[in-house]
């Protein structure tokens, strides 16, 4: 009997909460991953989303509504257990190989910055190297147009050098693709130097329509 209530004790401490609502979670879940209500609310799946255009890209989910809403909320006021979760599961749907090494796209800002890449790459669990610098100074993406994003982020990336052990295939990663200018500045930089990119891993894929806005 002291045994069974001392178990029932244990299991009422070390209740799992939803790092997101912060309601009880289904022991089942693998991992600090969001709870099912959260996920369904938000649009997200362990599978994630995935795409070719404008090169190869796995995401999390859709930057739109709940989601887009909660990750603007995260950069303002971060959070790095809500992050955590939203990592771990973005972890579960990707499929990569091996030998991938994972490339963090750098911030524009030197100072307060989007860590989130970083973060990302650090939390995925394969090996991760800081190959890019921002070349030259540029302005913010968030408020071009799709032409002048383009044009804003020619020459902004340089890749170090290859070193002896080259990565046999790297990804980028960033938080959010939108029309793709960021990831593929930054892949033609590594191919310059020598790199084989394979694409990108985000947290979250801006919707077409948006894009084309």
């Amino acid at each position: 009997m002291f045994c069974s209530l001392g178990a029932l004790g244990r299991s009422l401490l070390i209740q799992r909460c939803c790092p997101l609502c912060a309601r009880p979670i289904d022991q089942t879940l693998k991992g600090s991953t969001p709870c099912r209500p959260c996920q369904e609310r938000l649009q997200l799946s362990p599978e994630g989303i995935k795409g070719w255009h404008p090169l190869p890209w796995q995401a999390l989910g859709r930057y739109a509504d709940g989601f887009r809403a909660l990750l603007l909320k995260l950069r303002r006021e971060p959070n790095k257990r809500r992050f955590h979760a939203l990592i771990t599961l973005l972890d579960q749907g990707l499929q990569l190989p091996e030998s991938a090494v994972l490339v963090p796209i750098p911030s524009w800002k030197h100072h307060h910055g989007n860590t989130v890449p970083t973060l990302m790459a650090q939390r995925l669990g394969l090996p991760s190297a800081p190959l890019l610098m921002r070349h030259q100074a540029r302005l913010s993406q968030h408020h071009l147009s799709r032409n002048l994003r383009k044009t804003n982020l020619t020459g902004a990336f340089q890749a170090a050098p290859i070193p002896e052990k080259q990565p046999a295939q790297i990804w980028l990663v960033d938080d959010i693709l939108t029309t793709g200018s960021t990831a593929l500045a930054a892949r033609d930089a590594l191919h310059h130097a020598g790199y084989a990119v394979g694409g990108m891993i985000c947290m979250a894929r801006t919707p077409a329509r948006s894009c084309r806005r």
